[in-house]
């Protein structure tokens, strides 16, 4: 039996990653875990933020931010990013110990301690409900050769070993281990 909760925010899991943005001299980073990839032509993400955030407002005045995924291990650096506004502590790299290096399209920094970051620029915002809705075209992208794969072209999660959020016990966790092979395990049902 199933009990009914109503509508809840809740997906499990949800990546939890560090969005960097940088406008007017100024540089912040905070905590998202509402991001999702949005489509493949163009590649693109989406993420619902609050406005209320000091990395949204630069986003809203460059137009660019950064996706940096990091490792499990990273998660009170992550988690620091996420409790501590950027106006109470101006420099949020450097207080959580991370290393924010210049990318090569957008103005954003990418964090050099994460294995995988996205630089993107702002497609479109919709302002819903309490947050805003950003969607930002993926214009590079940077993989540490350490987790890729023997052709050196696919990033390994395992590799990786990424960050999860669960929302209704507020934890983070790392990705277990792999049960099939997505594109191929389906086919069974084909008849």
């Amino acid at each position: 039996m199933k009990k009914r909760l109503g509508p809840r925010e809740l997906l499990y899991p949800m990546p939890a990653v560090f969005v960097a943005s940088a406008a007017d001299g100024a540089a912040d980073v905070m905590a998202v875990a509402w991001i999702a990839i949005a489509g493949s032509k163009p590649p693109s993400v989406m993420m619902s933020v609050r406005p209320t955030r000091r990395t949204f407002e630069l986003i809203e005045r460059s137009g660019e931010f950064t996706v940096n995924t990091p490792r499990a291990d990273m998660a009170a650096e992550l988690d620091f990013a996420g409790i501590v506004s950027g106006r109470a502590v101006p420099d949020k790299f450097r207080e959580a110990g991370l290393t924010p290096v210049p990318s090569s399209v957008v103005s954003a920094p990418i964090i050099a301690e994460c294995p995988h970051n996205l630089e993107c620029r702002v497609m479109r915002m919709l302002e819903h409900g309490d947050h805003v809705i950003v969607i930002g075209e993926i214009v590079e992208t940077h993989v540490e050769e350490s987790v890729l794969d023997e052709t050196g072209a696919k990033p390994l999660a395992d590799r990786i070993d990424p960050l999860v959020y669960i929302p209704t016990v507020r934890e983070y966790r790392r990705l277990g281990e792999k049960v099939a092979d997505a594109y191929s395990v389906g086919k069974r049902y084909l008849g």
